[in-house]
């Protein structure tokens, strides 16, 4: 695929200009009285300056106009826009920068951080970086730039396609780059590498909060949408639509959020100096829909919600149960971790009933024996 630039011509091409060309050093003024002979020594520098700036200028301005002429590269400039860039640096800038990169022979690693650390950025950047060393007929840049990409395509393939096939649609939702950039991050993780509901609610949880927690769902599910589309998906079709299936029932977890919202503010009030929000709650849950739980994690939940001993642990399990039973189906990795979840909670809550002596109520044990 190829690429383009959006040119910065007074910033970016001055300054990499400058930090690639080695000026000719200026010889020291002998020791002079004048005052005139010292302001003549500096009009003639800085006239010497402007004029090598100028000519810089030029060629800068005749390299992105050669670059320019080849085909293919104004949507390569549109691409690059719909991926955006965290720190606002223009394509033109990025690729200066990767090409002087390059040629100190730097890793892929260090390619891929510096034009922001999205392997889809980089293809975009080094298609440019290609193009414009064509336009120059430096054969030798041509080739590193393609060695280059075929270490990327090799290591990032998928994560490279997912992202050119998601970011036009997350650019029409959200006008900041930083947050898009953070959304085809969690989408390479948790979409692209591993294919996990629970661990992407997680992380949009995380990534949005509860109040952003919709729109968060909305870009995800338009990515999905798009990536399914696509003529290259990132992934087979049947995966990633088993993934939107489960982001479209966890819509479900609105009222679940509710649900561990109302679980915190009815604690008692002493045990509300262990703050655990009802999102932090949430994600909790979700965890155990992923990875299941055991009794050191049992136990650790039990602290955070102000569980001092197996009494008030017991009363704990007794009112988490049915906010993960309320999980939805979709969101559990299998419905055998379901099931030894759910069990391995009565179990715990058996053996807490028997040591304090209480006797069953409705979704655990809450009655002391009298």
């Amino acid at each position: 695929m190829k690429v383009d630039v959006r040119h910065d011509p007074s910033r970016a091409v001055s300054s990499l200009l400058a930090a690639t060309n080695v000026r000719p050093p200026v010889p020291q003024a002998t020791q002079q009285s004048s005052a005139e002979e010292v302001g003549m020594l500096f009009s003639q520098k800085t006239e010497s300056s402007s004029k090598e700036t100028a000519q810089r200028t030029l060629r800068a301005s005749g390299a992105e106009i050669r670059v320019r002429r080849i085909e293919g590269i104004e949507q390569l400039m549109a691409l690059y826009e719909q991926l955006g860039h965290p720190g606002q640096a223009s394509l033109s800038q990025v690729a200066r920068q990767v090409r002087q990169e390059m040629s100190s022979r730097s890793s892929l690693d260090s390619l891929i951080e510096l034009t922001g650390g999205d392997p889809a950025r980089t293809s975009v950047v080094l298609s440019y970086v290609t193009a414009w060393a064509q336009s120059e007929g430096h054969d030798a840049d041509v080739a590193l730039s393609h060695s280059y990409q075929d270490q990327l395509h090799t290591q990032h393939a998928e994560p490279v396609q997912a992202g050119m096939n998601i970011a036009r649609g997350l650019s029409t939702i959200s006008d900041d780059a930083s947050l898009r950039q953070a959304v085809r991050t969690l989408y390479y993780a948790n979409v692209v590498r591993r294919q996990s509901p629970a661990i992407i609610m997680q992380a949009l949880l995380g990534m949005f909060g509860d109040k952003g927690f919709s729109v968060g769902l909305k870009m995800m599910s338009r990515a999905l949408a798009d990536d399914m589309a696509a003529q290259r998906p990132s992934l087979p079709t049947n995966k990633l639509r088993s993934v939107m299936l489960g982001l479209q029932s966890c819509r479900q977890l609105g009222s679940v959020l509710n649900s561990c919202r109302r679980f915190i503010e009815q604690m008692p009030r002493h045990e509300k100096s262990i703050e655990l929000a009802a999102v932090s709650l949430l994600q909790r849950l979700l965890g155990y829909a992923s990875e299941g739980i055991d009794l050191r994690e049992s136990q650790s939940l039990g602290r955070d919600l102000g569980a001092t001993n197996p009494d008030s642990h017991l009363l704990m399990l007794n009112r988490v149960y049915p906010l993960i039973q309320r999980l939805p189906l979709a969101i559990w990795c299998d419905q055998r971790n379901r099931q030894d979840t759910l069990r391995f909670l009565m179990g715990l809550m058996d053996e807490l009933t028997q040591s304090e002596g209480l006797v069953p109520q409705a979704f655990g044990y809450s009655s002391i024996v009298k």
